[in-house]
């Protein structure tokens, strides 16, 4: 019975392991597996079927070996017919069965060798998550540490405003006074009340 291998993606969407994802990998080693299973247990009943037969055709030849023990004369041609038979069937047999025996050999180490790459492979997805995971955190830190260094600096920056701004209105009402009380001066000195205009 041919091998037949699982396949969920159409026959024109070829893919290179190269170029399959780590989710894709995982996905594609289970389905290997459940296609070495069942080819595996499809081995096993044709070879158990196999065997049955073996026995049967055996109890057989051995039943008709008693009844013809009783007519030999009459039966030689018989049983010297059914002895080459069931020998042929039996060289036969033991061909198929050791054919089988050979590819459900075949099978478990292939089934053995998935399996492995399986447990690399989850061994890798995990490796990779938990990176993910840690530089998610790392990035996530560190943007709250912007966020804090940027407010403070920020609210540094306000404040010193704010004082520059306060240094400055004093400045300007220093000199606003000071020219205000000059225009006066002059007025006065002119013979104008400065409160007429």
């Amino acid at each position: 019975m041919p091998l037949r291998l699982r396949n969920d993606i159409g026959p024109n969407h070829y893919t290179t392991d190269a170029e399959l994802t780590i989710d894709d990998k995982y996905k594609k080693t289970l389905h290997e597996i459940e296609a070495l299973k069942d080819h595996l247990a499809s081995r096993k009943e044709i070879a158990r079927r196999a065997q049955s037969h073996s026995d049967e055709w055996k109890r057989k030849m051995e039943v008709a070996h008693d009844q013809l023990t009783n007519h030999k004369d009459d039966q030689r041609a018989v049983t010297t017919d059914m002895t080459r038979q069931y020998k042929h069937m039996q060289t036969e047999m033991n061909s198929e069965i050791h054919h089988l025996t050979a590819a459900l050999d075949k099978t478990k180490l292939k089934l053995e060798q998935t399996e492995r790459q399986l447990d690399e492979t989850t061994r890798e997805k995990e490796r990779v998550t938990t990176e993910k995971d840690q530089l998610i955190n790392e990035l996530q830190d560190k943007i709250k540490n912007m966020e804090f260094s940027y407010e403070s600096m920020m609210q540094e920056a306000l404040d010193n405003m704010v004082i520059k701004l306060d240094t400055a209105q004093k400045r300007w009402q220093e000199q606003a006074t000071n020219i205000h009380f000059e225009n006066k001066q002059k007025l006065m000195e002119f013979g104008l009340n400065p409160l007429d205009i």
